[in-house]
């Protein structure tokens, strides 16, 4: 796993041991950026699903103010930390809690966020939950997107009629899919 583009291109990341740990594939990690280009500065990430932190590394590398991070799991929550500490001057908080208490807290804190990256484990209902949550807590700012990356296509438009998929895409067997306010 590498940083695929800006300040910290081709910076080696360290990757998960445990098998179900699944970091995104550099080609939907590339494609996914390109769907943003050109990527705004100075703005607020969430990277709710961390695993190794690797997509908000891309998202600093780009230009980001800052990039909050969260990770369940202890063994990826320390090679995240490994990774963030690779880049210098660089602003990014961590956090090692269930989605849900990591939501709640950057909710008392105030934060609109002009990207949130939801990749939760597979055969979960957690985007789904993220997203109610993302909502109650008004954590999107008004121009923000959402992505997702899933197993299944699932549109939640019906669910969140606050919410409009604006660009999707296939990768093998990822669904990519991007949200904004309506």
């Amino acid at each position: 796993m590498k940083v695929s583009t800006g300040k910290f291109k081709q910076t080696k990341l360290l990757s998960p041991k445990v098998k179900n740990s699944r970091p995104t594939d550099n080609k939907v990690k590339e494609a996914i950026m390109d769907m943003l280009y050109p990527l705004e500065k100075d703005y607020l990430m969430l990277d709710l699903f961390s695993c190794t932190g690797q997509m908000g590394i891309e998202f600093l590398s780009r230009g980001t103010k800052k990039v909050y991070f969260n990770e369940i799991n202890r063994s990826n929550f320390k090679l995240l930390k490994q990774n963030l500490d690779k880049f210098e001057g660089i602003d990014y908080e961590c956090f090692n809690n269930d989605f849900r208490t990591t939501l709640k807290i950057l909710s008392t804190k105030k934060i609109n966020f002009r990207y949130i990256y939801l990749d939760p484990p597979y055969k979960s209902d957690y985007v789904d939950k993220s997203l109610k949550l993302i909502i109650k807590y008004d954590l999107l700012n008004s121009i923000g997107l959402i992505i997702t990356e899933m197993d299944v296509d699932v549109n939640f438009n019906h669910i969140y009629p606050q919410l409009e998929v604006i660009k999707e895409k296939k990768y093998g067997r990822k669904y990519i899919k991007f949200y904004k306010k309506i």
